[in-house]
């Protein structure tokens, strides 16, 4: 990843529907993460109390010491806008530092075929720029997460479109709740495609059929697009690792993308 800025510590902050993830980078790097649940139920005093406690806990590489209060830059993306009145609450009563929300309106040279542009999640924003400025291509990007979403950028910067579809948690539990006779089980790797017993069935279905899915889409988007051709085809998110063996049409894991993209986003905004 090309370096920006900063040496001053920069907190990215990603507020998602279940998990906020928090990074610190350093000199183009990022040094911490740590992931808090999203709660609509906690203060901005509870989560600032429990982020200065985890990272007074860690030890951090390279010997340094930081606290919060060493912040110089927060940049934020959200997706959920009650967590994001909370977390600009935690920012401007705790921590001195200059903070930008990353969104669609953001000055970031991308350009947009979509017809209105604000329906765009700041997570897509983050890893379409992500991909544009990491890899050079035209890239399709997958996101497992609460939803999986699939976006193109092309190589000069065009949002050409996404794809949203429930995540593979989310019609796991949406199974396990709305049959009667199945339970809930781990999501792990299925041993076989057709399973011999509920469990296995179950996996195969789960974890098979979202990845037929997204090869399906990928081959789909290569297509319809060929023109935009070569493509890097991407996959973040929580679940890439579990589901990236049953891809056949992906590239790279690039499990720092989102987080990447934020913080790339904010240099591209200060440098301007």
């Amino acid at each position: 990843m090309r370096n920006l800025l900063l040496q001053e510590p920069v907190l990215v902050v990603d507020i998602g529907n279940t998990n906020i993830v928090c990074a610190i980078y350093l000199k183009g790097k990022s040094i911490w993460t740590v992931s808090l649940k999203s709660s609509r139920e906690n203060t901005s005093d509870e989560y600032y109390v429990l982020l200065g406690s985890l990272l007074e806990s860690t030890t951090l590489p390279d010997g340094y010491k930081l606290g919060l209060k060493d912040i110089r830059y927060i940049v934020l993306g959200s997706v959920v806008p009650e967590l994001t009145r909370v977390w600009k609450h935690l920012c401007s009563k705790y921590i001195q530092a200059e903070v930008y929300e990353i969104n669609a309106l953001s000055p970031l040279g991308i350009s947009f075929r979509v017809d209105n542009p604000s329906f765009i999640g700041a997570d897509l924003i983050a890893n379409a720029y992500a991909a544009w400025q990491k890899y050079r291509t035209s890239s399709i990007i997958i996101d497992l997460g609460t939803a999986t979403t699939i976006e193109l950028i092309s190589q000069e910067g065009m949002f050409e479109g996404a794809i949203i579809a429930p995540g593979i948690k989310i019609g796991a539990e949406s199974l396990f709740s709305k049959a009667a006779k199945l339970y809930e089980i781990e999501l792990v790797s299925p041993t076989a495609l057709l399973g011999l017993n509920t469990t296995e069935a179950m996996l195969s279905g789960i974890i098979y059929g979202h990845s037929f899915m997204l090869d399906t889409f990928i081959a789909k988007i290569k297509e319809q697009y060929s023109q935009l051709k070569p493509f890097q085809t991407i996959l973040t998110g929580g679940m890439s690792s579990l589901i990236k063996p049953y891809l056949s049409e992906i590239n790279t894991i690039d499990k720092g993308l989102t987080l990447d993209g934020f913080y790339l986003a904010l240099g591209k905004i200060l440098n301007q």
